[in-house]
């Protein structure tokens, strides 16, 4: 039985970027860096705001594992994703966009609602703020997923974001059953520090499960922990997981593996746009870590991956090229 290598669920969203001040930011209530929900109306009336007065910067086919998952693609890996869109354009663009890659796809097209959009704001700091109408997305569903697709996968991914619906959280919980009752290896990324803030009970039901790896930034990693230091937040994650990488910006990355705590710095860069480091960071190290690569090297590998991507507006390159610059490196 030939293997997939990662079989992925998430969010379905198209991220529509632009650039406002801190003064805007702060009028609307958002916390710098985290992504919060937003209604429809809601959503609506800031989406034609910010066209009206800025244009849009850069709109894209996003979502944390669907990016992830993009990516290794383009670096060659047979990796597969089930989301949900609505039959509109933005859910036929998000579709198209996981077929140009070669990426096997559950796509669930439903005829009722629109397809999920993330507005993404890029502060003058380069730090990027998420407003999200979940959409249809937020419907995932367990007849949505394929048994089998995991099954036949080496790894699953799961993205916190599942957390913030019951109905998607149950979706998450389902795919773990199956993948511990069928010994595949299973992934999570913890998304973002107000998804662990607001929806901690439903994530601990999610790492209690136990993951083979758990990545996270160091805010999700205290926010979880309710802990504020890098080593009291590894000893609460190690009861869940074996394997724990948490990013830490501009400072590189800490990793946890074989009961040892590393600290791997990073080059620096002159960021445009911080939107999707996390989501490249672990692509690049599990691509790394399948060409046989040592995990210092793979940590490596996405630190210089990841200080790639955000020196570029949104979370996938423009060009395939670029893909392929980095990949040689491998």
């Amino acid at each position: 039985m030939n293997k997939t290598f990662i079989y992925g669920v998430g969010n379905a969203l198209v991220d529509s970027e632009y650039k406002i001040t801190d003064e805007e930011l702060l009028q609307l209530n958002l916390v710098k860096g985290c992504m919060e929900l937003n209604d429809m109306d809601n959503h609506n009336k800031l989406s034609n705001q910010l066209k009206k007065k800025y244009g849009v910067v850069k709109m894209m086919p996003g979502g944390s594992v669907a990016n992830s998952l993009y990516t290794l693609a383009q670096f060659g890996e047979n990796v597969s994703f089930t989301g949900r869109v609505a039959k509109d354009n933005v859910g036929a663009t998000f579709e198209e966009s996981l077929k140009f890659v070669g990426m096997q796809s559950a796509i669930k097209q439903v005829e009722n609602g629109i397809t999920g959009e993330c507005i993404v704001l890029i502060t003058p700091d380069h730090e990027r703020t998420m407003y999200t109408y979940l959409g249809v997305s937020s419907d995932l569903s367990i007849e949505d997923i394929s048994k089998d697709a995991i099954i036949k996968s080496e790894y699953l991914l799961i993205e916190g974001y599942l957390v913030t619906s019951d109905e998607t959280n149950n979706v998450a919980k389902y795919c773990l059953d199956i993948a511990n009752e069928n010994n595949i290896k299973k992934i999570i990324t913890l998304s973002d520090p107000n998804v662990v803030n607001f929806f901690k009970n439903n994530m601990m039901e999610l790492i209690n499960k136990k993951f083979d790896i758990i990545f996270c930034n160091k805010q999700e990693a205290y926010n979880i922990s309710s802990s504020d230091n890098i080593d009291a937040a590894v000893g609460f994650l190690n009861k869940f997981s074996d394997e724990i990488i948490i990013t830490s910006g501009s400072d590189g990355a800490y990793v946890y593996h074989d009961n040892s705590l590393v600290h791997v710095s990073c080059d620096k860069v002159m960021p445009v746009d911080l939107t999707g480091a996390g989501d490249m960071f672990l692509a690049a190290y599990l691509s790394s870590k399948a060409k046989g690569k040592s995990i210092s090297e793979s940590i490596k590998f996405a630190n210089k991956c990841s200080g790639k991507i955000i020196q570029e507006y949104g979370a996938k390159f423009d060009s395939e090229s670029e893909y392929k610059t980095l990949y040689s490196d491998l």
